[in-house]
């Protein structure tokens, strides 16, 4: 088994959400598991920190194979 973890970002909380959906729909044929799982966007968007440099918020994921 093999993953990978990276994070997305986005000038907003929707912004990175929509950016972390897109990246699970291009890989979903790859990955089959992911964390946060994107179904839950509420939870997704409380996993997310502003970074203090930009003001960019972060989501941090984990894909499994």
């Amino acid at each position: 088994m093999g993953g990978t973890i990276g994070e997305v970002r986005g000038r907003s909380k929707a912004e990175a959400y929509l950016n972390y959906a897109e990246l699970i729909e291009d890989v979903s044929y790859i990955f089959y598991d992911h964390h946060p799982d994107s179904n839950y966007k509420k939870f997704c968007k409380k996993q997310m920190v502003q970074d203090p440099i930009t003001g960019e918020w972060v989501l941090r994921y984990h894909l499994h194979t």
